[in-house]
C-alpha cells in the first residue's frame, strides 16, 4: 500500500515543477508509504512513490518500477488478490517475472496488454502507467473505488496524487472552493461526487475508470470499463453454498501477506463473518473494536465484540473514542487530509487504527461492502419499499434517495447559505443532476426484470459504498496501516449483486394470523454462517456505531465565529443558531463545523 504522485508534460516541454518540488509533493504522502521511497525522471515526466511495504519486502516491491527496457514505467497503490493465473498467462506470453510482488505483475499486465489488462487485476488499486514510446500516461482506479486518485488537468500538463494535499502543494497553483460541492457535501458529507472535489479544478478519478492523456497532443479521455451485472431469478435454496464458498475464497485471498494481519471486530455480522474465516485460517488472530465511552452512549459493540472474540478465539482489545479523542483528532484529519471529513465515525476508524500500528499490525481486515452488496441497510430498504408502494410520483428514484439521506435538506439552503454561495452553487443543480443520473445509471444495470428495490440497492453501492471506502482509505492509511475489504472484491460482488433480491433483503410483510414479519437484511449470509457464529450475532439487525459526537461538537465552535469562509458562506442567522446549541441542530453542525475547518485551512 503506497501513495503515487506525478506531473507529465507536453512532449519537449519540462515539467512546471523540478525533482526536489516533487520531492516536497510527494513527501506529504509519507504517512501512505513509511517504509520507502522513489522518484524516476524523463524529459517531460516526473513520477514519485511512497511505499508501505506489505509483500516482497526487498527491492522487488520498490517504486517506481520500470521495464529493463526502460520503455514502460509505473506507480502502483494497491494489491493483486488471486493473481496467480495472470502470472501464469503473462509467463505464457514470454514474460519473467523476477519478484512475487504484485506491482511488477501489474506493469507488465499493462506493458504486454495495454488497457485491456484493467479488467483482469482483481483487487484494490490506483496506478499510473506511462509508455515512453508512445507518450502515454494511463491513470486507473479499481471497480469499486477502494483507492483514491486525483488529478489536476492542465493545457501543457497533467498532475496527479493519492491524496489532495499533494496536489495542492504544487508550486503555482491556486485553488478555490467548488460552491456547488460545499452545497452537495451539507447534503451528502461526501468530499467527491463523480469527478468533481471541494476544490475548482482538481477532479477525482471515478471507480472503473482509466483516463488516457496524451503527452504529443496534451489531449485525454476517460472511459468507464466497469458495470455490475444484471440481478438474476437464481432460487435461494440453490445458492447458500456457493455463496459460502465465494466469500471464503474472497475472505482467504485477502489474507496474501508478508506482514502479520489483524481484524477490525465490531460485533456485527460482517465483521464477525470475516474473523470466523481469518481465525480458522491463520489461528492466534488478533482483533480490534472501537468502543464509545459507556457512560455517554452504551453500545452493544463492545459486549457484543467480546462475546465473538472469546467464541472465536481471538486475541481481542477494545479501543475507546472519547471526548478528549475526538475533539484532538477531528481538526488534525481535516488539516492532513484536506478535505472535510465524511461521518464522524472516521475518527473512531483513524483511532483505532492507530491502537492497530502501534500494536505492529500493517494490514487490517474490514468488513465494508455487504450492507451495500447484500440489503444489510434495513430500514433504509424498508423506507424504499414504502415509497414505492406508495406510489408516489413527486418523487424520481434520485430524488427520493436525495431527500432520504440529506443531512441538510435541499429546502433549507436558501436560508442557510449567503446568496453568493447559493448562486455559485447554481441552486445545486449538480447535486439534483448527480443523483438523478446515478439512479438511472442502477435501473439501466440491474435490468427492466428486477425486483423493484434492486435498484435503490444498486444506487447505495454506486453513491454509498465509495464514500465508506474513502473513509476506510483516509482513516487506516493516516495512521500507515492498509485496510482490506474481502466483500468490496470485484469478483465477490459481481457475484453478490448477480443474485436475486430474495437472497438479501425481505421488507415488512403480513405472516400468518396477520403478525407483521420482521424486517431482515442479507439473508444469504446469516444463512450461509449460521452455526459458526455465535447466534446473537447471527439474528442482530444492523447497528451503527453510537459515537456521542452531538455532545461533543461544542469544542469546535468557535470555528464558526473566527472562519472568513464561514462568514462567507453561511448566513448569520444559522452561524449564530448552531453556535449556539450545536447538539440540538448537529445535522447542521457537523457539516458546517467541517466546512468552516476546511475553508479555514485554505482560505483563512
Amino acid at each position: 500500500m503506497c501513495g503515487i504522485v506525478g506531473v507529465i508534460a507536453r512532449r519537449g516541454l519540462r515539467p512546471s515543477v523540478d525533482a526536489d518540488q516533487l520531492v516536497v509533493m510527494r513527501d506529504l504522502l509519507a504517512h501512505r508509504g513509511p517504509d520507502g521511497a522513489g522518484l524516476w525522471e524523463h524529459e517531460n515526466v516526473l513520477l514519485g512513490h511512497r511505499r508501505l511495504a506489505i509483500r516482497d519486502l526487498g527491492v522487488g516491491g520498490q517504486q517506481p518500477l520500470a521495464t529493463p527496457d526502460g520503455r514502460h514505467v509505473l506507480v502502483y497503490n494497491g494489491e493483486l488478490y488471486g493473481e496467480q493465473d495472470l502470472r501464469q498467462q503473462l509467463t505464457g506470453m514470454g514474460v519473467t517475472l523476477r519478484s512475487s510482488c504484485d506491482s511488477e505483475v501489474v506493469l507488465w499486465a499493462l506493458a504486454t496488454m495495454g488497457e485491456a489488462a484493467l479488467p483482469l487485476l482483481r483487487g484494490m488499486y490506483a496506478l499510473a502507467w506511462y509508455d515512453t514510446l508512445e507518450q502515454r500516461l494511463v491513470l486507473a482506479r479499481d471497480p469499486l473505488g477502494m483507492k483514491p486518485l486525483y488529478y489536476r488537468p492542465g493545457r501543457d500538463e497533467i498532475a496527479f496524487a493519492s491524496e489532495l494535499p499533494a496536489l495542492l502543494a504544487q508550486p503555482g497553483q491556486s485553488v478555490e472552493p467548488d460552491l456547488g460541492m460545499v452545497s452537495a457535501y451539507l447534503s451528502t458529507v461526501r468530499s467527491v461526487l463523480g469527478r468533481r472535489t471541494m476544490f475548482e479544478g482538481l477532479r477525482a478519478m471515478e471507480p472503473g475508470s482509466y483516463m488516457v492523456w496524451d503527452a504529443r497532443t496534451g489531449k485525454s479521455n476517460v472511459t468507464s470499463w466497469h458495470q455490475g451485472p444484471a440481478s438474476s431469478n437464481r432460487p435461494a435454496r440453490e445458492e447458500t453454498a456457493g455463496f459460502a464458498a465465494r466469500l471464503q475464497d474472497s475472505i482467504e485471498e485477502h489474507l496474501v501477506s508478508d506482514r502479520p494481519v489483524a481484524a477490525f471486530l465490531s460485533g456485527g455480522l460482517d465483521s464477525s463473518v470475516v474473523c470466523q474465516v481469518t481465525q480458522a485460517r491463520l489461528g492466534n488472530l488478533h482483533t480490534f473494536c472501537a468502543r464509545a465511552p459507556e457512560a455517554e452512549a452504551p453500545s452493544e459493540d463492545g459486549p457484543m465484540a467480546e462475546l465473538v472474540a472469546e467464541a472465536l478465539g481471538t486475541q481481542h482489545r477494545s479501543v475507546v473514542t472519547d471526548r478528549k479523542v475526538f475533539t484532538e483528532y477531528w481538526p488534525h484529519m481535516v488539516q492532513r487530509l484536506g478535505v472535510p471529513l465524511s461521518t464522524p465515525n472516521e475518527v473512531a476508524i483513524y483511532a483505532l487504527s492507530r491502537e492497530v500500528q502501534a500494536a505492529g499490525y500493517p494490514v487490517v481486515l474490514s468488513g465494508e461492502g455487504a450492507d451495500e452488496l447484500l440489503g444489510g441497510y434495513e430500514l433504509s430498504l424498508q423506507a424504499a419499499w414504502d415509497h414505492l408502494v406508495s406510489g408516489d410520483p413527486t418523487l424520481g428514484g434520485g430524488a427520493y434517495q436525495l431527500h432520504a439521506s440529506a443531512w441538510v435538506a435541499r429546502e433549507y439552503k436558501q436560508r442557510l447559505l449567503t446568496q453568493e454561495a447559493w448562486e455559485g452553487a447554481q441552486g445545486d443543480r449538480f447535486l439534483v443532476d448527480h443523483y438523478d443520473r446515478t439512479f438511472e445509471r442502477c435501473e439501466d444495470e440491474v435490468g427492466p426484470d428486477a425486483h423493484p428495490l434492486e435498484a435503490h440497492l444498486r444506487f447505495l453501492r454506486h453513491q454509498n459504498l465509495p464514500g465508506l471506502l474513502q473513509r476506510l482509505d483516509t482513516a487506516t492509511m493516516l495512521a500507515s496501516i492498509e485496510g482490506r475489504t474481502p466483500f468490496s472484491d470485484v469478483v465477490f460482488a459481481d457475484y453478490a449483486e448477480g443474485l436475486s433480491m430474495d437472497h438479501k433483503f425481505q421488507p415488512e410483510r403480513q405472516g400468518a394470523g396477520g403478525l407483521a414479519v420482521a424486517v431482515s437484511g442479507k439473508l444469504i449470509l446469516r444463512q450461509a454462517w449460521r452455526g459458526r457464529i455465535p447466534a446473537a450475532v447471527e439474528t442482530r439487525s444492523k447497528h451503527s456505531f453510537p459515537l456521542p459526537f452531538q455532545q461533543w461538537m461544542g469544542e469546535a465552535v468557535p470555528v464558526l465565529q473566527r472562519s472568513r469562509f464561514a462568514r462567507e458562506v453561511f448566513q448569520p442567522d444559522f452561524l449564530g443558531a448552531v453556535g449556539a446549541d450545536p447538539e440540538q441542530f448537529w445535522r447542521f453542525a457537523w457539516p458546517m463545523l467541517n466546512l468552516a475547518l476546511w475553508g479555514e485551512q485554505h482560505w483563512g
